[in-house]
């Protein structure tokens, strides 16, 4: 892509996502802010030309992430006038033999669970899934604490970088990429870590809040909500954290929680008994790689 106009690489991914299960347009600036915020490599990522019009797109970020190098296909998309030619195959192959290059250890990437084609086709290619997300939601104010069973004057909260928590013990690194530490960075990101009477840290979350033309808060997203195993009560922490993050509760904005696991079942109970309902589910897919040292 790095090759490319930025009106080519804007033309592309717009028409690659025609007819897709959600819009997904972009203005340039909004095209260039995602690519920057979530970390895709104009480097990395590849444009497909059929007579000298672009085809087909598939976006990379390369990373380290609990001690691998890890690729992300941050979106692959085909111009309808070009489906069925096989394009979508000549990326996939393109960007292994990139990943290759480059030493990546593991390839990963998400797919919308219904998309059972291009589930198919990576699966091919041998990715497999390894787990199921969800995305939940909720419009307005919350009436009352998510979870019965949380006592607050238990814990205590401090609100820290999103760096801070990798080096947690219990940090979650085998997370979707967009809910890894690294993926959060910008000033609207947040993370906190939460302690019990001990001093000792039992839970942390990660989330961005967002802010409408007129410093507004009018969205709240979370990416990680975990308790330290064995550590206390957990849906007690558990609880604390999401009164926290979605605070205040009688805030009037969009709640939600982006590539969330299915197996993180506490909180999705939580969040499902505090009124959040789904609105997407994903499924989260990776392949091994042989890296160039072995």
């Amino acid at each position: 892509m790095n090759a490319c106009t930025f009106d080519e690489a804007v033309q592309i991914w717009n028409a690659g996502f025609k007819g897709y299960f959600v819009d997904t347009t972009l203005s340039l600036d909004g095209y260039v802010a995602r690519l920057h915020n979530e970390g895709l490599s104009p480097e990395y990522s590849l444009i497909a030309f059929r007579a000298g019009k672009p085809a087909g797109f598939l976006l990379n970020g390369i990373r380290t992430n609990g001690g691998k190098k890890v690729a992300w296909n941050g979106g692959t998309g085909v111009d309808p006038e070009f489906r069925g030619q096989g394009i979508g195959t000549v990326l996939l192959e393109a960007a292994l033999n990139l990943y290759a290059e480059e030493g990546v250890e593991l390839a990963t990437l998400e797919a919308i669970s219904a998309n059972n084609a291009a589930i198919a086709l990576y699966q091919k290619f041998g990715y497999e899934i390894i787990e199921r997300l969800i995305f939940l939601q909720r419009d307005g104010a919350i009436p009352a604490k998510f979870s019965r069973h949380c006592d607050s004057d238990s814990y205590s909260i401090r609100s820290v970088s999103p760096a801070s928590v990798a080096g947690l013990s219990f940090y979650e690194s085998s997370v979707p990429w967009q809910a890894q530490w690294q993926s959060l960075f910008s000033s609207n990101d947040e993370a906190l870590v939460i302690y019990d009477g001990r001093g000792e840290a039992v839970g942390y979350a990660l989330y961005k809040r967002k802010f409408d033309d007129e410093g507004k808060l009018s969205a709240i997203v979370l990416y990680q909500c975990v308790a330290c195993p064995g550590k206390g009560n957990a849906e007690s922490i558990v609880g604390r954290a999401l009164e926290e993050v979605y605070g205040p509760l009688d805030a009037e904005c969009r709640r939600s929680t982006h590539n969330l696991s299915r197996k993180n079942e506490l909180v999705v109970r939580l969040l499902a008994e505090a009124g959040f309902t789904t609105f997407i589910e994903q499924v989260h897919m990776a392949k091994t790689l042989e890296s160039s040292s072995s």
